[in-house]
């Protein structure tokens, strides 16, 4: 039975290690409880990937970096875990977490709690209740609710936000003295899944609230402000699948799927002066879900770098010139079937790293060969 402080925050222990299945790490993973970014590099020099079973986080983190022996999985429970979970990391390297939590006493049986990893491999921090920020009377049956995200900026202030289709976005902030501030209003009643995030490495954030047939752009005018809407774009795109990323300095692009056949489309909102904010597709029909994204040099090129869960079941890669999706990309398989979504990351060598899930619920990498002057991998390691 958990124990809640006056601050909402559990009292349990935070990780315990039995041996998780592994099966239902994978069923978990394959009805959409894995989020995109589930793969991060740590201040160490360490990756750790971050999974979900029925009762809570799971967690494998590399022994040493780049090393193929990784410890996990290890589980972190959670007293009415929802199972689904997003997560973002900060400008210190601390890894925050934001899932939904049924319980009695919580407006409507749900709340919004947060974790966070301070230091690659140790214990979460204790989990906190921020409150339901659709605390409203529900229809029968209710309007679905999205994942909540959060995301830091460049002045360590915390924001979690959350939608309901027919209401809109809200959202709550921690300042950097730790104080939260109450619930805002960022309309959008028509919204659809969940804000799509973005922090700079300037530290502004902003994000996307997408709707059927287009999306809302909100920003911070810089670090520490507030948000404000700075437009709309018209587009198409299938929920749930979209991703963003930094592409140059203090801007980046945000990627999503045609429904038309499932390709990848990009788009920036903040086009340098006399650039056109175009919808820029880059191949990859038949895929599923968001895309990864990471940046690399390719034979001496900035390249960015795209992978996807393929119509078949396999992690697919693709890379093109940074900002350049009118050379094109094309998509190559680079593994077994997985579970849910692969995802991607830079390990502590700037090595390309891939990791999946397989279907027994294990952990499998594979890395870039840095011999290679080009993009190639070398075997896939089950580690964990």
């Amino acid at each position: 039975m958990a124990r809640r402080g006056r601050d909402g925050a559990d009292r349990t222990l935070t990780a315990v290690k039995p041996a998780v299945p592994g099966p239902e790490i994978a069923a978990a993973a394959d009805a959409g409880h894995l989020p995109p970014g589930w793969l991060r590099l740590g201040r160490d020099g360490r990756l750790t990937a971050y999974a979900s079973c029925a009762e809570g986080l799971v967690r494998w983190t590399e022994s040493a970096p780049c090393s193929d022996m990784w410890h996990g999985p290890d589980l972190f429970p959670v007293e009415g875990w929802a199972g689904r979970f997003t997560l973002t990391q900060d400008a210190n390297g601390f890894v925050w977490f934001a899932g939904t939590r049924h319980g009695e006493g919580a407006p409507n049986g749900r709340e919004v709690v947060l974790a966070a990893q301070y230091q690659t491999g140790r214990p979460l921090g204790e989990w906190r209740a921020v409150g339901n920020p659709f605390p409203e009377k529900e229809e029968e049956p209710p309007p679905p609710h999205a994942d909540p995200v959060v995301l830091a900026d460049g002045t360590g202030a915390l924001h979690v936000f959350a939608t309901r289709f027919g209401i809109g976005v809200r959202g709550r902030t921690r300042r950097a003295d730790g104080v939260w501030d109450d619930w805002q209003d960022y309309q959008g009643k028509w919204v659809r899944g969940s804000v799509v995030p973005l922090v700079t490495t300037e530290g502004r954030a902003e994000f996307l609230a997408p709707f059927r047939g287009g999306a809302s752009y909100w920003s911070q005018g810089g670090p520490g402000a507030g948000f404000k809407w700075l437009g709309r774009m018209d587009a198409d795109a299938v929920e749930g699948t979209y991703s963003s990323y930094e592409t140059n300095r203090g801007s980046g692009t945000y990627y999503w799927r045609h429904p038309a056949d499932g390709g990848v489309i990009a788009y920036r909102p903040q086009s340098p002066a006399g650039a056109p904010n175009m919808l820029m597709p880059l191949g990859g029909a038949g895929g599923v879900g968001p895309v990864g994204v990471t940046r690399t040099r390719v034979n001496g090129y900035d390249c960015t770098v795209l992978l996807q869960r393929g119509a078949e079941g396999h992690p697919e890669i693709a890379a093109y010139p940074t900002e350049g999706e009118q050379y094109g990309a094309w998509w190559a398989p680079v593994g077994d079937r997985c579970a849910g979504l692969p995802a991607i990351a830079r390990d502590a060598r700037g090595a390309v790293t891939i990791a999946m899930l397989d279907g027994d619920g294990g952990l499998r990498i594979a890395r870039q060969d840095l011999t290679d002057a080009g993009l190639s991998f070398g075997a896939w390691r089950h580690v964990g």
